[in-house]
Order: C-alpha cells, then structure tokens, then sequence
C-alpha cells in the first residue's frame, strides 16, 4: 500500500468512524417559554405505601393536588383536551403495571431501572414524552413538583432521562416543599422512619450527593435555560423536628432543604434580559408540610411563575437604628425583620387574597441583627423574589422588625425571661413593579431603604 493509498484510506476510516459515532442529544437552539404551548406535568409526593402499590403506573392521573392546579391555571385537563400544547396531566410513579401504550422496550428499561427514586424518575420523564407526543403543538413542559416529587424531578433532569433536559424541553420547575437536597430526618434520625418506606433511605443526603449531584449545590448546566422556584412551609407543627434539629423545618422538612443553596456559573439559570445569572426564585408560606394544599399564596405563585415572564425582587438593603428597643444596660437590640407581600393581580386572576410571601419570625427564618443606637447595617434581606403574575403593576408590602427579649426557639436569644418580644414598627406600603426602585421607609425607631428590581427573565 503506497503513501496515496494510505492517505485515502486513513480518510475513509475516520470517516466511517464518525458515521458510527453515538449521536449527542439534540439541544434546542431557542428553548420555549410560551404557556399557550407548554404543557404541565404535576408530580406528587410521598407516600409511606406507595413502594407497594398496585395498578397502573405512569398514566394519567388525578388527585386533589392536580385538580387544585387546573382550577388556579384555569387551563385544559388532560381529562377534557390531551391534545391541546397547554394541557395539564398528571400521573403516578407508584404501581406494578404498565400503561397500554408501553412498548417492549419501554416495559424492559422500566424493569431494568433502579428501584425507588431512578425508576419513579424514569417513569415520570416516559409520561412527560407521552403527553409531549398527543399534543404534537406543544413545545415544552412545566413540571410542578411536590415533596418527594421533587427529588424525583431533579434526578430526571440531571440524568437527562429521555433526553428531556438536554433537549430543554423542561423550561419551568415549580417545587412545593421539595425534598430538593434531601430530606434531615431520612438522614439523622432515621431509625424514628424506619420501617415506613425503603424509599426514606434514598432521601439521604449522601444518597443524593451519590446519586445525584451535591446536594446542596445547583450545579448541572441542565438547569440552564430553566425558569425554577422554590415555595418553603415553615410551620414546625408539633416541634418534634425542631426540637431534634434545632432549625426552621415545616414538621418534615427544614427548610434549607427545600431549596439550593449555593450554584456553579456552569449551572446558573437563564440569564435574565439584563445579563445578570439567576438562582431559582424563593418565596415562604408559615404553614406546614402538608397545609401547603391550603396555602393559595403557593399555588398563586406556581400559578404567576407558570404564566409570566417577570420577576421581581424586593430587598431591605439598608436598615438604621434610631433606638434599639432594648435599656441602656442590655446593650445593643436584637432585631428581626418580617415581611408579608400581597398581589392585586393574584387577587384579580386567582381570587387569591393570601401573600404569596409570607417570611417571618415564627418561621425562623428571617436572620437575627444586632443594633446600637443609630448604628447602620445593610442586612441585604430578600423580601421577596419570584415572578409576579400576568400583568402586575404593584405589590403590597407589610413589613414590621421585633426586638427579641426571650426568643430561646431558633434565634437562641435569652435576655430576659421576663421581657417582652418588642414591636419596633410596622410599615404598609404599595411597591411599583413596573421599574426598579428604592423606597425610603421611617418612623422613630428605624431608618430603612428598600430595594426593587425587576427583569425579564426571557
């Protein structure tokens, strides 16, 4: 074989190697934001029978949650339209039998999964094709996730099962209470759990970091294109949790670990019109794991974030102290800040009255200040963040600070068992949503600014 020979031979063999080569993902050169094309996919929790469970799996399904998403997004079920691209479906990742509709193919990779978390994943993302396919106009998904449905939903996206997040596919998460890094008590006291579920195991914080990615962190550039909020209950119930932890939980979840915590630039969610890099919005509710089905400030929220594109954010960013609220002799005040915020649009299109944010102390998880007289911080506390809905032009803003005497209950304060939490002030304000600003807040104990920006975020 000569030199020539050699050449055109080595140029064929690269070339049929590249034929055979495994193809990539297609990605999507414009992900799709439009509702009037996105199909929602609700994903429920968790259930202590549910690894036992009988019927049909991964169809069409309807509970209490997915009915309370039809009646807010006001939009096609798949009981009434599955054709239409904005239909609302729902199904379980919990049974024994297949749908009709599943190929051979599909009932063996099904059988072949991991049990628990890897196999509800994949029969969440084999429904989310299926509902993608009968509604050949659709362009995209909007997973709305509860509870254990969250953690389902993250190894779905982070596996890319089916190929539905490298295609950006998934456009919109909304998670209520979700198990998003893992669940404490899973993972510290789950000899009180155990017995209930194998699938408590695999919401472990070291099963997740091992099989899914670090837990706490947002860090795969699936999540890219993704518009993604969190809703965190913050009401203890009976104190079990708190008291075995020690920190803010809604009775089965802290709330740290219903949200990211930190994230990589690689994964940052699509920038905003501005260019700033986003990490998911974030808004509280003070009630339960559970009575979050009752909090319609959540489910406005999923509604706003479901059907708009702009989000704002309220910041205290600078905070005076004209007294302390505290005597002479105890020194410098320790101070909280709370915060309730209210949507006339929620109002107008949901019939919804509650706030759509409501972070405050009972909660635990507004943060502690210490303050002198007239000393200035700037405690850059987030008041509230997420997309507002469809055509809001204001929100209403309750914001008061506490001085705390007495508060032994996640702010550890142990002053004066005698004294008396102190009101420093209350403030009812109208904030304008259609631009930024800095509104100036006073009264005779505290100088305050608060921040507002808006953007769009596609």
């Amino acid at each position: 074989m000569n030199r020539e020979t050699r050449k055109g031979f080595t140029r064929l063999l690269v070339a049929a190697l590249l034929l055979i080569v495994v193809p990539r993902p297609s990605m999507a050169a414009t992900p799709s934001y439009d509702p009037a094309t996105t199909v929602v996919v609700f994903v429920h929790g968790f259930d202590p029978d549910g690894f036992r469970a009988l019927g049909v799996f991964g169809d069409d399904a309807s509970n209490g949650d997915f009915l309370h998403v039809a009646a807010i997004l006001k939009q096609p079920t798949w009981q009434e339209n599955p054709t239409a691209p904005n239909h609302i479906g729902a199904t379980t990742y919990y049974g024994d039998t297949p749908p009709v509709w599943y190929t051979d193919a599909d009932r063996a990779e099904d059988l072949n999964a991991g049990a628990g978390v890897p196999r509800y994943a994949l029969r969440v993302a084999r429904y989310v094709r299926h509902v993608l396919a009968r509604a050949p106009t659709a362009t995209a998904v909007n997973i709305l996730s509860a509870s254990l449905g969250t953690e389902v939903t993250r190894y779905l996206i982070e596996h890319d099962l089916l190929t539905l997040a490298s295609e950006q596919k998934v456009t919109r998460w909304g998670q209520l209470v979700g198990v998003t890094i893992g669940n404490w008590a899973a993972s510290n006291a789950s000899d009180l759990l155990g017995g209930i579920s194998p699938d408590i195991e695999q919401m472990r914080y070291d099963w997740v970091s091992a099989n899914i990615s670090a837990n706490r962190t947002l860090n795969s550039p699936l999540y890219g294109p993704m518009i993604i909020t969190h809703w965190i209950a913050t009401d203890d119930g009976n104190g079990t949790l708190t008291l075995l932890s020690g920190k803010p939980n809604d009775g089965t979840n802290l709330s740290e670990d219903e949200y990211f915590a930190g994230f990589t630039t690689e994964a940052a969610l699509h920038p905003a019109t501005d260019g700033m890099l986003q990490m998911p919005g974030r808004s509280f509710g003070h009630t339960t794991h559970t009575g979050i089905r009752q909090n319609d400030g959540a489910w406005a929220g999923l509604a706003a974030m479901s059907q708009n594109n702009v989000r704002v954010t309220v910041t205290l960013t600078r905070a005076k102290a004209l007294s302390t609220g505290d005597s002479l002799l105890q020194g410098k005040g320790e101070w909280v800040f709370s915060a309730s915020v209210t949507s006339p649009r929620a109002v107008a299109l949901y019939g919804v009255t509650q706030p759509l944010n409501h972070y405050i102390r009972q909660g635990g998880n507004p943060p502690l200040f210490l303050f002198g007289r007239n000393e200035t911080r700037f405690p850059n506390v987030v008041l509230f963040d997420q997309i507002v809905p469809p055509g809001e032009t204001e929100l209403g803003l309750t914001l008061w600070a506490e001085e705390l005497d007495w508060h032994p209950k996640f702010y550890r304060v142990l002053e004066n068992p005698f004294g008396n939490n102190k009101n420093i002030g209350t403030f009812n304000v109208t904030l304008p949503t259609t631009g930024p600003s800095v509104m100036r807040l006073m009264n005779g104990n505290m100088d305050l600014d608060v921040t507002v920006s808006v953007r769009t975020v596609y």
